[in-house]
């Protein structure tokens, strides 16, 4: 398997894997959004850390390029909080549709940072592949009234501040490993939420410390080594068009676990997102009908 095939397989697993976040957030009860994102992050370093101590090369997780490691955390914590704060301002499905505008921004940045040459695949993977985003959040219930507009303005940032990162992670990943990008960047946002911790009660934690172990170790520390060996292989222009697979995944998560029929919008939308990847990485355009 080629470099690139192997990376485009590593953003499919952590798609697979981080889209099914959402489900148990659902499942989780009494404890507000900001305080999981929290744990989420804890857990995660933890995790991350106890694996590197296992495999015994603690070196591994050395502080290089302090500002940019710091940076890549700061971007990614500020786009979780600007991406929950926008489900609070907006609806749902403004908020989803806006982070997922990921895709557009990587392609504006691998050419204004990585020179890279922009492919025809890429730009149609692009377009299919939004489309197959709204049609899963449901357009009819896409708003930009005016009571809205902050939110949808945090939205639109959360997705700026996605792609950004990947893209502030790359240069890195160069010569550190996908373990030492997602440990900081995961110790990094547990300390920004520590101070958005809200705890009422430790029986809180007991009720609820499965999901939240699930969430940390395998939708968020196993999904974001995947997610950074995929980036470190995978041209920047191409990283979120392939991850629009999250969104399905966890549609598709959501049925089994929480009894959630998609529509037929979702469905059509899931059939554009998956031709939409196959056209991005296949590396040539091919229609519906063969």
């Amino acid at each position: 398997m080629q470099p690139e095939q192997k990376g485009y397989l590593e953003l499919i697993i952590f798609s697979l894997l981080a889209g099914t976040v959402g489900t148990f957030v659902k499942l989780i009860q009494s404890m507000d959004v900001y305080t999981i994102l929290f744990f989420r992050a804890g857990i995660a370093t933890l995790f991350i850390f106890a694996i590197v101590l296992f495999r015994k090369n603690l070196k591994e997780l050395y502080l290089a390029y302090p500002f940019r490691t710091f940076l890549v955390g700061f971007i990614q914590g500020l786009a979780l909080f600007f991406y929950f704060a926008s489900i609070l301002k907006t609806s749902v499905s403004n908020a989803i549709f806006l982070l997922y505008t990921a895709p557009i921004w990587s392609v504006i940045f691998a050419k204004l940072f990585f020179k890279e040459e922009i492919k025809k695949e890429t730009i149609v993977g692009i377009i299919i592949t939004l489309a197959g985003i709204i049609f899963i959040i449901d357009p009819r219930n896409f708003s930009f009234n005016s009571s809205q507009t902050l939110g949808n303005i945090l939205g639109l940032a959360s997705g700026l501040l996605y792609s950004g990162m990947a893209m502030a992670a790359k240069p890195i990943l160069k010569k550190r490993s996908g373990y030492y990008v997602a440990f900081w960047q995961y110790l990094i946002i547990a300390i920004m939420f520590v101070f958005f911790l809200n705890i009422k009660s430790s029986n809180v934690i007991v009720e609820n410390w499965w999901k939240l172990l699930v969430i940390g170790i395998i939708c968020t520390g196993i999904a974001f080594i995947l997610f950074m060996e995929g980036v470190r292989k995978v041209k920047a222009q191409k990283i979120f068009i392939v991850t629009s697979l999250e969104p399905l995944a966890g549609s598709i998560f959501a049925l089994f676990v929480l009894g959630e029929i998609p529509s037929s919008f979702a469905i059509i939308g899931a059939a554009l997102i998956l031709y939409g990847v196959y056209v991005t990485t296949s590396r040539k355009i091919v229609p519906f009908y063969g």
